[in-house]
């Protein structure tokens, strides 16, 4: 009976052990993680590629901040080719001529139109003048001759009278009344000849210049028309070649910009961010898209956490986070961003430290903290640190191996 309850008690601490060895097994990843601090300060990690090949000058070391300008080196290329922006100043050159060119034209034509202006001037005062002076002729001798008409019908009237008294013959009567008919024939001719002068005079008051024959008679003012419609030809032209110009100097400062940048182009990052490692020497020679440098923001604090995947599954995002660093006693709140299960951590190429403790069938937390401008001038990235999350502990751990 002594050796039967010996073996229930045997078999019972057997049990106890074998349990506590599973909880042990279970939780260590736990306890680890409480006693070892082996979780590590970081950021995210970026690298800057070279835009154009050249030379990587002037670049900022490991450790060196970034000025308010960003700059994190510099691509210079001596041998950048020039010759679009050659093609460039010389389209220039060609439509800065034409304009010079088109200015002295225009010049010319208003020249040219000043003097036409001038003799259209002179021609339509002349003609004026004639015309009046063709008109006031045509007057007085239109009054001349009635008086002629006038006097001619008298001597016809006493010619009758003396050949009625038989004393003068009947020929002498048909002459004066002969010229009686020329008289009045020339009246018709005179008041006609007035009333075309009036009617020209007229017309040229209005600008239109009629001749004797009815012809216009205006060729300066024709002249006159036609160089001022030369003159606004060419204004336009000028406008077109001016605006090509215009165009001419955009593609030169584009080209110019351009080959400058070829030729040197500095590489531009975040300002204040710090160089984490510097990937081509200074002098190396670069194609574009060579990685350069790589970089760090330090305004944002980030702690890489080894976790276990089972205590990955009981975290979420938001979760708090008490942190540690080594080299302070102080705690720190943070809150989880990320978590990742084992067979998918973030490694190198997304942060710029990983944390010690990690190694394969170990998950990842990624926790952030909200840094100080001590903290951003410090830039502690790679330093070790403890986390604990309030939320999860080894019961919860071992409850959610075993599935309670």
């Amino acid at each position: 009976m002594a050796s039967r309850n010996l073996s229930r008690r045997t078999v019972a601490l057997l049990g106890s052990a074998g349990l506590l060895v599973y909880v042990v097994w279970v939780g260590w990843p736990y306890f680890h993680a409480i006693v070892v601090r082996d979780a590590a300060v970081t950021s995210w990690i970026s690298i800057t590629q070279a835009p154009i090949g050249g030379y990587t000058t002037n670049p900022l070391h490991p450790g060196e901040r970034t000025g308010a300008d960003g700059r994190i080196a510099t691509i210079a290329d001596i041998r950048a080719d020039t010759t679009e922006l050659a093609r460039a100043r010389a389209d220039l050159a060609r439509a800065q001529a034409r304009v010079v060119a088109q200015t002295a034209m225009i010049d010319a034509a208003r020249r040219a139109l000043e003097v036409r202006a001038t003799h259209a001037r002179h021609f339509a005062a002349t003609f004026t003048r004639d015309l009046e002076a063709a008109v006031m002729n045509a007057g007085n001798s239109l009054v001349l001759l009635k008086r002629r008409l006038e006097l001619e019908g008298n001597e016809a009237t006493r010619t009758e009278t003396l050949h009625q008294a038989d004393m003068v013959s009947k020929s002498q009567v048909d002459a004066a009344h002969a010229r009686i008919t020329d008289t009045r024939r020339l009246i018709v001719e005179t008041q006609t000849a007035l009333d075309r002068a009036n009617a020209r005079l007229r017309a040229a008051n209005d600008g239109v210049f009629l001749l004797e024959d009815g012809t216009d008679g205006n060729s300066a003012l024709q002249n006159l028309a036609d160089a001022r419609l030369r003159l606004l030809q060419a204004e336009d032209t000028l406008t077109q070649l001016r605006a090509e110009q215009e165009a001419a100097q955009l593609v030169v400062a584009s080209t110019q910009a351009a080959y400058s940048k070829a030729r040197s182009l500095d590489m531009l990052v975040p300002p204040g961010a710090m160089v984490w490692s510097l990937i081509s020497a200074p002098g190396a020679s670069v194609q574009p898209g060579t990685p350069v440098a790589s970089w760090v923001d330090c305004s944002i604090m980030l702690v890489d956490v080894p976790v276990s995947d089972v205590a990955i599954a009981l975290l979420r995002q938001g979760s708090i986070a008490h942190v540690v660093l080594e080299g302070e006693r102080k705690t720190r709140t943070g809150t989880v961003i990320l978590t990742r299960g084992s067979a998918g951590t973030l490694g190198s190429h997304d942060l710029a430290a990983l944390a010690k403790g990690r190694r394969a069938g170990i998950g990842q937390a990624l926790v952030k903290l909200t840094p100080s401008p001590d903290d951003i001038k410090a830039c502690a990235i790679g330093h070790a640190a403890f986390v604990d999350f309030p939320e999860v502990n080894v019961i919860d751990v071992v409850r959610a191996r075993l599935r309670w």
